[in-house]
């Protein structure tokens, strides 16, 4: 199979994460916002593992460039508390993961990785929205201390998360924790995400 393959296409058939431009979600968040305005409601967030680093960091740029789609709330389950280099399925598939560049953006902003690089720090002053924290404490693929430094990033900027830890449970959850964070997070939302004190 070919590896040419057009920049809005290519994870069609290589869905790797690298120098994805997160102007995508910036775009998503502006038609949600527009097709929600006549029920009062308002646009939240959700992200899992690297999807979680996603939705803080979109939330991040937004917020810090005062956009209008900045969201109304955010959610992640396993987050980690700095951005990542790419990941490049290939790599993993070899066995060998991170064999590649690890100063290699994951993402871009306004076709420039200033912001974005590796390495750079979630939430690293106060956000404007709520945020919900899920995270299992032998998560073996993110580690739980990433979790926890971000909880104690945002409660010392003065944005303290809504952060729940599940004893015992790894990067994906068993039905009875997966069912306690649903429950949680759909509180959440209905809490953050309803205009003028309608329920969701």
């Amino acid at each position: 199979m070919s590896r040419t393959y057009t920049r809005n296409a290519r994870w069609l058939t290589y869905p790797d994460i690298d120098d994805v431009p997160l102007e995508g979600t910036q775009a998503a968040l502006a038609a949600m916002r527009a097709e929600m305005a006549p029920f009062r409601r308002g646009v939240g967030l959700f992200g899992v593992s690297r999807g979680a680093e996603h939705a803080l960091l979109v939330g991040q740029l937004l917020a810090e460039d005062g956009c209008a789609e900045v969201p109304d709330a955010v959610a992640v389950h396993s987050p980690p508390d700095a951005t990542w280099p790419a990941f490049i399925v290939a790599d993993f598939q070899t066995g060998k993961p991170w064999a590649g560049d690890r100063a290699r953006p994951a993402w871009s902003w306004r076709s420039s990785h200033e912001r974005t690089r590796p390495g750079t720090r979630l939430c690293p002053g106060p956000v404007p929205y709520p945020v919900f924290i899920a995270q299992g404490t032998e998560d073996m693929t993110w580690d739980a201390d990433m979790a926890r430094r971000l909880v104690a990033r945002m409660t010392r900027s003065g944005s303290p998360p809504e952060a729940h830890f599940f004893d015992g449970e790894g990067h994906s959850f068993r039905a009875a924790s997966r069912n306690r964070e649903w429950a949680l997070m759909v509180a959440f939302f209905s809490r953050h995400l309803t205009k003028g004190g309608q329920p969701l």
